[in-house]
């Protein structure tokens, strides 16, 4: 039976670099410099999974290895995964239809985000943050129209005792 072309190929693989059959699965410290956010971002993985060729020592990067990355670049910037952001939105009770639009970002957007496709700014995930943590933020932002004055002085709490 064939295999799908997006399935994995048995290890060891031909090197393009030296051309012997010596690529495998190894795990190394990997020094990693992503640009997100406007920034150039410089942190080490420790033990990232990828194909190397034992023979020239040639760095096979695959899909997997791309998302190990973007993984490593999320935990070392701290912003929300997409299963944080889909647990935060179930419990909060909301479809994402509804978030975007509470957020004023387009659908799109959102799903990009969640499917891991694109990693949200710093700014987005801190909104995302203040939202799903506080219940006046959702209803400032999510109500039938958005105030006006909203956010051109303090905000005044009104029915909170401290």
């Amino acid at each position: 039976m064939k295999r799908p072309r997006s399935a994995q190929r048995p290890f060891p693989w031909r090197c393009r670099q030296c051309g012997q059959r010596e690529v495998a699965l190894a795990k190394t410290s990997y020094d990693a410099e992503v640009r997100h956010d406007g920034r150039l971002h410089k942190f080490t993985i420790p033990d990232l999974e990828l194909p190397v060729c034992r023979a020239c020592g040639e760095e096979v990067f695959t899909e997997k290895v791309d998302a190990q990355v973007t993984d490593a670049l999320r935990e070392h910037l701290n912003l929300l995964t997409p299963a944080q952001i889909r647990e935060a939105i179930k419990r909060v009770g909301m479809s994402q239809k509804d978030l975007a639009k509470c957020l004023g970002i387009a659908e799109a957007t959102l799903s990009r985000w969640l499917c891991e496709v694109q990693i949200q700014s710093r700014s987005m995930d801190n909104l995302l943050r203040v939202f799903f943590g506080f219940p006046e933020v959702r209803a400032a932002l999510c109500g039938g129209s958005q105030v006006s004055q909203l956010g051109l002085s303090d905000a005044v709490r009104t029915g909170c005792t401290d």
